[in-house]
This record gives C-alpha cells, structure tokens and sequence, in this order.
C-alpha cells in the first residue's frame, strides 16, 4: 500500500540520484531497489533510502519519524555481524541558504531533516555471495565457514522470555497465516495446500516448538538470512541486512535463518551445498532436533520469499520487471512444493 510520505520522496530519490548530492567524490551513482527500500551506491559508500509505505501489518515506514527510528536500529543490529561495513545514519535537509535545494548532511545537523538514509561502506557487488555462486567462487570450504559463523552468531545472540513467546506454535501459526492472507489481499491465487500443510504439521508437533523453547532456540536471530545477504571479501563474512523493522521476524528459532539459506542454496540449484550447509550447522551446534523442523520451516521461507516477489511483481511500473518477479514468485512456490513432502 503507498502512502502520501512515499510519493513526497520523488524529490529526495531525484537528488540522491545526481553525484552532486554527496560531500565526497563520487565514482558512478547506481540505484539499487527492493520492495522497501532504495540504495544508492556511489563508489566508496552505499546509502540506503526507506521507501515511505506500509505493507499490512508486517511494515510500516510510512512517516518520517518511524524512518529516522528504524534506520537507527538498522545501523544498531547490524553492527553485530558486519562491523564498520555500517557506518551510521545521515540526513537530508534543505540548505542554509533557504532555497529549496537538498543537502545531504550528519544526523547531528541541527537543522530540520526532511528524510534519513543509512550510511554503509560499499563493498563490490561482485563479493555478495549469489554473485560469488554464479560466477564459481563457492566450495564447500566456503559454506562450511559461513555454518561455523552462523552457529557462533546463534550461540551468542540474545534469548529471553519474551523472545521465547515468539517459538510458541500459536504464533509461529499466525505468522504462516499472514503471510497467505497478505498473498491473498494482492488477487494472488494459490493451491491451499502449502497453507493446509503448515498449519498440519504446527498442530501434530506442538511438543516439538514447545522442546525447542526449553532448548532455547528462539534467539533474537537474523531473520533475513539468503546470499544476497551476504558479503564474502577475503577471509571475511559480512552478513548484513538484518531486519529491523519488526521484531516478529527477527525473533525466531535459529531454524529459520538455516532453513532460508538452504532454501535459498535449491533456489540457486545448489542442493549438494544446501546438504553441506545444513550437515555442517547441525554438526557444529548439537542441534538434535533441527531437522525434525527444517523443512517446514524452508517451505515457509519459500512461500514468504514467494509474498515478497508477488508484491514487486504488483508494484512494479516496469512490465518486464513485473513479469520476472512473477516468475520469481511462481519458481519459489514451485521449490515449496518440493518441501511439502519432507515433514
């Protein structure tokens, strides 16, 4: 759904959008855009834009106040997994001189913001990971790396009471439940199938989320975990993204962000790197009963994947663009149906 801030911040992408909008040199200016957000990436740093909308009940950037709030706490969580690679957030103002010209500036500026981006280092579009997979430069010892970070990172991640309400199969439930019904608010039709199936399997395993709970595998986690998410340069992992703008989704049992990736990995037609993936977490976790949830839990990646590709595919004023998100979404259900019959 679009919202009156959204179509106000023609002008702001228009600026952010001309190298004369940035206090340092500027090597090329390329927009990069996903169903929330724009990024603009100029050479040596990235600035990411918040598009000014609210998706049901799962997002709202719909004012300015809740952009400045949550490019806060992108920077703050993100930290965590990519160190310097986030820099901090800066605004957008009107310059001193009273014209109606922009000037992008520190978040310290005194003067009034009219918008806020994230600021990042630009890392090389060829280091992010499904660009290093297509071109060949994944193996094993890769991805066995990235499963030995990803259980670090899980060890270490925060779990509490109220996160942990967050693996009760109730909710787990009404989070399948949404993600069908934002599908089905966009005239998308789908099999029931996928639906009627998760909601089986949380019913017959209640016991399941609930040993889960006790074994504290609801942590405050990624939430957001494929390989356009990552950035491998070097030696070093930087896995970034993580969302900030609901806490339903970033709160979860580690299962998801292992199950997105896999998913992710069949997606790119990589399933014996899925197998090592998964092998190598659970080998490095002791996690006896990941693979009692794992493929639900990849059906339901596939099937939200799936929400996000309809929702460009709708949103979308290019037609070509429109169409290859549609076959994007169709594919991913496609990959969900391949999961249907392994829990």
């Amino acid at each position: 759904m679009e919202d009156k801030p959204r179509s106000r911040q023609h002008e702001i992408i228009q600026f952010l959008s001309t190298k004369d909008a940035y206090p340092h040199r500027v090597s090329k200016i390329h927009v990069m855009h996903t169903h929330i957000s724009l990024v603009f990436l100029t050479g040596r740093y990235a600035y990411k834009l918040k598009k000014g909308l609210k998706f049901g009940k799962i997002l709202d950037f719909s004012t300015l106040a809740l952009r400045r709030r949550y490019c806060k706490k992108e920077v703050t969580l993100n930290r965590f997994l990519c160190g310097n690679m986030y820099i901090g957030v800066v605004k957008i103002v009107k310059t001193s001189d009273g014209s109606t010209r922009l000037e992008l500036t520190d978040f310290d500026d005194r003067r009034k913001a009219v918008e806020y981006c994230v600021k990042m280092k630009e890392l090389p579009q060829k280091f992010r990971m499904d660009n290093l997979l297509d071109a060949g430069r994944v193996d094993e010892d890769t991805i066995k790396r990235l499963a030995s970070i990803l259980v670090r990172f899980h060890l270490s991640t925060p779990t509490n009471s109220k996160i942990r309400k967050f693996g009760q199969p109730d909710f787990i439930k009404a989070k399948v439940d949404e993600n069908f019904e934002t599908i089905s608010s966009m005239h998308i039709s789908i099999d029931p199938k996928y639906h009627k199936k998760m909601n089986s399997f949380i019913d017959k395993n209640r016991k399941l989320f609930f040993d889960r709970i006790k074994a504290e595998k609801i942590r405050d986690i990624h939430g957001d975990l494929y390989l356009g998410n990552i950035f491998v340069v070097g030696s070093r992992f930087y896995l970034y993204d993580r969302i900030e703008f609901n806490d339903c989704l970033r709160c979860a049992d580690v299962a998801e962000d292992v199950a997105h990736l896999g998913m992710d990995l069949d997606f790119h037609n990589r399933h014996d790197l899925q197998e090592i993936l998964i092998n190598q977490y659970i080998s490095k976790s002791k996690d006896d009963t990941l693979k009692d949830i794992l493929y639900f839990m990849m059906c339901f990646k596939a099937c939200m994947r799936a929400k996000v590709s309809f929702f460009n595919a709708k949103s979308d004023s290019n037609t070509e663009r429109g169409a290859a998100a549609m076959r994007e979404g169709n594919h991913l259900l496609e990959i969900a149906e391949l999961y249907l019959k392994l829990f």
